[in-house]
């Protein structure tokens, strides 16, 4: 008995309580909540690519604008498990799961227990990470290997022994294998380096530097060239918006708060100056900002400026999601900021952040109309009760079939507008106004009733909707989620041929 209070009453015992207690609630709310959620688009992308043989996949992959190491996972995790959507979302759970103690590891490593504690408590109740920790995606896999890299560069910055290069180097090509976005860590680290080059432990730093980013460059290459040879991922790319400077603040409230419709968002992007100059205080407050400070200032800006820049300068590719390798370091300062304040106000502090982000967690599990809820189970099961033999389903965008074939049962045909046969070498057509008359009656023209299914806007589908609009008489239309709909227009009224013996 004696043994067993003294055993409880070890921090250390406590500490690993809490990391215990922290896993267990992002494993309760998954397994629960999210993982049974509908199949989503780039989920349904991922089960497709992973549903075949390793050349089969790499093929797949290398057209579409991702790197192959979490879906060549995601295969043999299949193998092993099962190809449903649930066993898929486990393996997303695994990796999420694991960010939380490293999380805590990095920040104790930096800072303290306290601030490592807290910053874990902010990475599991972070309705972004939830999120996407029960995604069929690779997003979870990212930032648990960001967040073990970076810990591998906090070591080498204050040792420099040579596993941490191993370490370093090794996390760095796994990373990079995880997402094209991996290179922002990179990009943080080298501002970092330039900044801080005569503070670092180790002897000769620039010319290993050097070596290991050779090595994560050379380990990368082939790949490249295999993309390169098939067409430089130019199969599904999606039609993306250029970012403006509202999506920068939105990324970081999605970061903290979650998925939340525009009435809720506009006050919580309103709040900004509030938190700039309590970080400003935090900061005038701690008398020296370590150089630790400043890397995860870094690693939570430069990613994200980085990927905004280029998007404005030369091709949009922003999406927040892309951006999870500055979530980490982003929680980790907050965290930190937050206990250089007097304890009473760093408590109160601590308490308003998490029950705010625990309200709007809430929110974003509750309310249907949260922007990232895709309900193509409802709407494929809707489908799967009224559409005939006689009838036609027609799907734009074109990929939205990926997620609309897990769920379809039924008889009737399913195509796309623009049509477009994914099994075929190349990308998604492109929308041509000239051609949508003949494509309309290509794919109508021997059915008594179309059912339009629309989401995922490329740009055409009011274009779309306004033809058929003008040209069938429409019988139903009804919203599933946001901005995915299916309507149903009268196509023919000649009775249907019936064929008889």
């Amino acid at each position: 008995m004696k043994f067993l209070t003294s055993f409880v009453a070890n921090k250390k015992f406590l500490i690993y309580l809490s990391l215990f207690c922290m896993m267990l609630f992002a494993i309760y709310f998954s397994v629960t909540v999210f993982a049974h959620t509908s199949l989503r688009l780039d989920e349904a992308q991922s089960l497709f690519q992973t549903n075949r043989d390793v050349p089969g996949l790499l093929n797949l992959v290398a057209q579409d604008v991702h790197v192959p190491l979490y879906h060549i996972l995601l295969h043999y995790w299949q193998v092993l498990f099962g190809n449903d959507i649930f066993t898929a979302r486990m393996m997303s759970l695994v990796f999420f799961v694991a960010t939380i103690p490293a999380v805590y590891f990095l920040a104790t490593y930096i800072f303290n227990r306290r601030v490592g504690l807290f910053a874990a408590l902010l990475i599991t109740i972070s309705p972004f990470m939830d999120w996407y920790g029960s995604e069929a995606r690779m997003y979870s896999m990212l930032a648990f290997f960001t967040v073990v890299h970076q810990l591998a560069f906090m070591k080498l910055f204050r040792e420099g022994k040579p596993v941490h290069w191993v370490w370093f180097t090794v996390t760095a090509i796994l990373g990079i294998y995880s997402h094209y976005f991996f290179a922002f860590v990179l990009l943080a680290e080298i501002v970092f380096f330039i900044l801080a080059r005569k503070e670092f432990a180790v002897k000769k730093a620039f010319r290993k530097f050097t070596i290991s980013g050779i090595l994560v460059a050379a380990s990368i290459a082939p790949w490249l060239y295999y993309v390169y040879k098939l067409g430089t991922a130019s199969n599904t790319q999606p039609s993306l918006m250029e970012p403006t400077s509202v999506d920068l603040f939105n990324t970081y409230a999605q970061f903290i708060f979650g998925f939340q419709v525009d009435s809720l968002n506009t006050v919580i992007v309103s709040l900004w100056p509030i938190v700039v100059l309590l970080a400003f205080f935090g900061l005038q407050k701690s008398r020296k900002t370590t150089k630790e400070a400043l890397f995860l200032v870094a690693a939570s800006v430069v990613p994200v400026l980085g990927a905004f820049f280029i998007s404005v300068t030369l091709r949009p590719f922003y999406q927040s999601r892309y951006l999870i390798v500055a979530l980490p370091a982003l929680v980790i300062f907050i965290a930190w900021i937050i206990s250089t304040y007097p304890k009473k106000l760093a408590l109160a502090l601590r308490a308003i952040l998490v029950a705010g982000i625990l309200g709007l967690f809430v929110v974003q599990t509750l309310n249907p109309a949260t922007p990232v809820k895709e309900d193509y189970s409802q709407a494929v099961g809707y489908l799967n009760n009224k559409a005939t033999s006689k009838d036609v389903i027609v799907l734009s965008a074109p990929f939205t079939i990926y997620p609309t074939e897990y769920y379809y049962t039924g008889p009737a045909k399913v195509t796309t507008q623009p049509i477009w046969n994914r099994f075929e070498q190349g990308s998604v057509p492109a929308f041509d106004p000239a051609k949508l008359d003949a494509e309309v009656k290509s794919n109508t023209d021997s059915y008594q009733t179309a059912w339009l299914m629309l989401s995922y806007d490329q740009g055409y589908n009011e274009k779309i909707k306004n033809y058929y609009d003008n040209h069938f008489e429409r019988m139903s239309q009804k919203e599933f989620s946001k901005n995915l709909w299916v309507y149903s227009y009268k196509v023919r009224y000649d009775p249907p041929i019936a064929i008889t013996n």
